[in-house]
């Protein structure tokens, strides 16, 4: 199955070589010998000379540099134009690093036509010797249990491109906007946590709130615009997934407090940011302490 993947990165400087080189290193029946297409969008730093260098020896990198950064959907429909013949394509993150067999895992539901979207399981690198640290920790677990429920897919996806001719430029919630496509295509979303991908959460307070609260702005506009809603926007789901794992031991309730506390924080901005101030995410503010996969 010939398909793309597809990189969105802006000042990606610390990750961007090992996020190439850990693609390039994927190998399946499924994954064959894919082009990977960076869009590289408004970069200050030095992720442009660094794929470079890993495109001088591997000649299935190609490099579109886009000299203003107009948002992640922007830099999306770039690479949906250079892979237009591709019928299965694939977003991996700048800053992320896919686990052995990745790739192949994502790729393979799609011998089912009915299949419209897949996801991997993002994997957080954070130390847990932080209250904060436990709550990224938390929050990715909550999101494979609900995913494993119903599909939230996002840090590494698959879709059909028959379902996605083109992103709406002006959403914050690229992925999910994705879902909604494939949704209305009446194709099936896919969780696939044999998918794993290494990435890193915020690591600081101010951090993880701007990061959560662009999220849920961007989940309520596409909700308002669309009809679609991601499974984790349901704060009952993510209270009973929670409970059962602190239930099982492997969380707190101390830490299930702090983080229903700090979403709801994060939640209450970004509903200000939706219903309110009517305040533009496409093109968000870099949360720089995800940007390099050292713990």
């Amino acid at each position: 199955m010939a398909h793309a993947v597809g990189v969105m990165a802006h000042d990606e400087g610390a990750n961007i070589a090992t996020a190439l080189r850990s693609i390039l290193a994927q190998r399946g029946p499924h994954v064959g010998a894919p082009e990977v297409v960076v869009v590289a969008s408004g970069c200050t730093d030095d992720t442009v000379p660094r794929v470079r260098e890993v495109a001088a020896t591997e000649p299935r990198i190609a490099l579109i540099e886009q000299p203003r950064r107009e948002g992640k959907a922007s830099a999306i429909n770039l690479f949906l134009d250079r892979a237009a013949d591709a019928p299965v394509l694939v977003l991996a993150g700048g800053d992320t690093r896919l686990a052995e067999g990745a790739l192949e895992a994502l790729l393979a539901p799609f011998d089912d036509p009915g299949v419209g979207m897949t996801g991997g399981r993002p994997v957080p690198v954070n130390s847990t010797g932080s209250l904060l640290g436990r709550v990224v920790q938390l929050q990715w677990c909550l999101h494979d249990a609900i995913a494993r429920r119903s599909p939230k897919l996002g840090e590494l996806v698959a879709f059909r491109r028959a379902a996605v001719r083109r992103l709406d430029e002006a959403t914050a919630v690229d992925e999910a906007s994705i879902e909604a496509a494939v949704a209305e295509a009446g194709l099936r979303r896919v969780y696939v946590p044999e998918a794993r991908v290494a990435m890193k959460g915020p690591s600081t307070l101010s951090d993880f709130l701007a990061q959560r609260r662009r999220i849920h702005a961007g989940h309520l506009a596409l909700r308002r615009a669309t009809g679609h809603a991601v499974s984790t926007m349901s704060p009952w789901a993510a209270l009973r997934a929670a409970a059962a794992l602190a239930r099982e031991g492997r969380t707190t309730w101390t830490t299930v407090l702090a983080s229903a506390a700090l979403e709801s924080f994060g939640r209450a901005l970004g509903f200000w940011d939706a219903r309110i101030a009517r305040r533009d995410h496409r093109a968000w503010s870099r949360v720089a302490s995800t940007k390099d996969l050292t713990p």
